[in-house]
């Protein structure tokens, strides 16, 4: 007989399940242990008496044995053994007085609660069959059992089933109440399942009846299973009114005719998509109509279909005043052209004033750095110049008091020298600094071509940008050779160097403490190749593909107005004849390539920027010169 499936709906194939056998086993053993016991206490010399307990110990070595096939075929062990243990006890021993039939209501209760239904029918009639045979018999006669069990081995007995009995009343309640609460777990699951159908039922009913679309699903004959309120209003009909009829018998006949054909089709498994007309049931207007009408099928059944229809009218007039519109379609053409031309001028002539607006706010910068620097040296020579003139008063009233010592004359004479190189030095600064704004002020105002050294322009203008730039603890390397001469425009050029320091500063270097811009040159032929070269964050290549890109920036609202590299770009191509090339690797750095003419060209063809700028992933060839990675 085997475990009915249906009695373990508490108890699975689980570790809760086999750790509950294992206690079972324990406590099995713990009755072996104790009928061994209590016949080495109670008749020693008895071997018959041993044959329980040994018997026992066998089942349970059984049922361990079983328990790695599952735990359903180890119980299936202990019931059967114990049963027939039971039983064998009974008939070589006391018959019906033996303590041992207490077993027999302890087998009825394991097969009935883990083991099944059946089980429990068939322990149950076999156990009153065999007792009520024993009972009968030795009433008639036919039987007779030997002398009862001692005293103390039949209350040891009785202790031990009364303990295991115990056990398994626990269990049993434990088990009831687990299944209670899982009960009650589901019935709220079901409750919650059931408000989430209704939920599912009510958004479904709101979002059909709220498409601009009428939605439909029919049975394969045709009849209409359900639509939403859009499919019923086109028709002027209710959609309570319609659902459980046939198409054929709410729909007008000229609308019938136009269906007929793709319904057809559609029954044999064709996705149909046309366009059919009716007249509006209110109006009397023509109306256009798309319907797509979808095969459902069901493991290769036809189960009905599913269509959509979509009012067109509105595009269908489009339609007819766009080919209304088309006779004068060139017409239209070329305004638009000319409107888009005008426009793309202003665009223009807006992108150079925003790059004339740059170079005044540059300049504005430049000046303010330059005064905020003056006022060091500036103020230390006044400072130098008053200590000097309290000086010579001091030398002065010694004279005229007659105190004046040999001692005193020469310390402040060494004040006086001393004081006189500090003023020097000053001023020296003061004027160096003044000559570098003069000349990248007058290149910055005037954009006037003249010859001039590469080295010395990038010089000043680096120099002209370094009291804004050293509060950070960043640095820019110049590498670039003297002697490399150029016949170009160095306010341009210098606008470029600015603009090239600044994002360095701004972008590359964010987050970063130790920030290198390396600024390096070499000549090629009648080219010179200009490179700025950082070890700062790098850019990704979203970022890369629209670095040149106007009013492009990471940093919008922080500053930044993505204006400064479309900036570099257009001075690079349109006023320096030259080509621009962008490298950049994320977490490496970026590298700015300016590959320039000597000697700038010009002509319509230079002026209108034919050549274009280039973005590269990765860092740049090694040029001639050592301008590698590293400038």
């Amino acid at each position: 007989m085997r475990v009915d499936p249906t009695s373990l709906n508490y108890l699975d194939e689980t570790a809760g399940f086999r750790r509950f056998v294992n206690w079972i086993h324990w406590v099995v053993l713990f009755a072996t242990l104790a009928g061994f016991a209590s016949v080495v206490a109670v008749s020693p010399s008895a071997w018959s008496r041993y044959m329980p307990p040994l018997s026992m110990a066998v089942v349970l070595l059984l049922s361990r044995w079983q328990l790695r096939h599952g735990p359903q075929r180890s119980v299936m062990v202990i019931v059967v053994g114990a049963w027939l243990m039971a039983s064998a006890t009974a008939w070589a021993f006391s018959g019906v007085h033996t303590s041992v039939v207490i077993i027999f209501p302890f087998c009825i209760a394991m097969a009935g609660w883990i083991l099944g239904g059946r089980w429990l029918t068939a322990m149950a009639f076999f156990s009153i069959v065999y007792l009520a045979g024993l009972g009968v018999a030795e009433i008639a006669g036919v039987f007779h059992p030997t002398p009862r069990s001692p005293a103390g081995m039949v209350t040891v007995t009785i202790v031990v089933l009364i303990g295991i009995t115990s056990f398994l009343a626990y269990a049993a309640r434990q088990s009831l109440l687990n299944s209670r609460n899982r009960a009650l777990q589901l019935s709220a699951s079901l409750a919650q399942q059931h408000a989430d159908v209704i939920q599912r039922e009510r958004d479904l009913n709101l979002l059909l009846n709220n498409v601009p679309a009428g939605i439909a699903s029919f049975d394969p004959h045709g009849r209409l299973r359900r639509c939403n309120a859009q499919y019923a209003r086109s028709l002027g009909l209710d959609p309570q009114a319609i659902v459980g009829k046939l198409f054929t018998d709410y729909l007008p006949r000229e609308v019938t005719e136009q269906v007929l054909p793709h319904w057809d089709k559609a029954l044999i498994g064709s996705a149909q998509n046309y366009r059919r007309t009716h007249r509006d049931p209110e109006t009397g207007e023509m109306r256009w109509v798309d319907v797509s009408v979808l095969p459902d099928y069901e493991n290769s059944e036809l189960m009905g279909l599913f269509a959509v229809f979509l009012d067109v009218t509105d595009k269908v007039h489009a339609e007819q005043e766009i080919r209304a519109l088309n006779a004068d379609l060139e017409q239209r053409v070329a305004k638009r052209t000319r409107e888009l031309a005008q426009a793309m001028e202003r665009l223009q002539e807006s992108h150079e004033e925003l790059a004339r607006s740059q170079a005044r706010a540059t300049l504005s910068v430049l000046v303010a750095s330059v005064s905020h620097e003056l006022s060091t040296p500036i103020g230390n020579s006044l400072l130098v110049a008053n200590t000097l003139a309290d000086l010579s008063t001091q030398l002065q009233h010694q004279l005229e008091t007659g105190q004046l010592k040999k001692s005193t004359l020469l310390e402040l004479n060494s004040a006086l020298a001393n004081g006189g190189q500090l003023l020097v030095s000053n001023l020296d600064r003061a004027k160096t600094l003044l000559r570098n704004f003069k000349q990248v002020s007058a290149d910055q105002a005037s954009e006037q071509r003249r010859s001039f050294d590469l080295a010395e322009v990038v010089s000043e203008v680096v120099s002209s940008l370094s009291p804004s730039l050293k509060n950070k603890p960043h640095q820019v390397v110049q590498a670039i050779a003297p002697g490399i001469l150029m016949d170009s425009f160095p306010g341009p050029l210098g606008q470029v160097v600015i603009n090239l320091v600044n994002n360095a500063y701004l972008h590359a270097f964010e987050g970063r403490s130790d920030g290198v811009l390396t600024i390096g040159a070499a000549c090629k032929g009648d080219r010179v190749v200009l490179r700025f070269v950082d070890n700062g964050v790098g850019m990704s290549p979203g970022v890369l593909q629209h670095v040149l890109d106007p009013f492009f920036s990471t940093k919008v609202g922080k500053g930044g107005t993505g204006l400064g590299m479309s900036i570099v770009d257009s001075l690079v191509r349109k006023t320096l004849g030259g080509t621009l090339r962008v490298y950049s690797t994320a977490g490496v750095g970026s590298t700015f390539e300016l590959n320039l003419p000597l000697v700038a060209p010009g002509g319509a063809a230079w002026a209108a920027g034919t050549v274009g700028a280039e973005v590269h992933r990765g860092a740049p060839d090694t040029e001639p010169g050592g301008l590698g990675a590293a400038g």
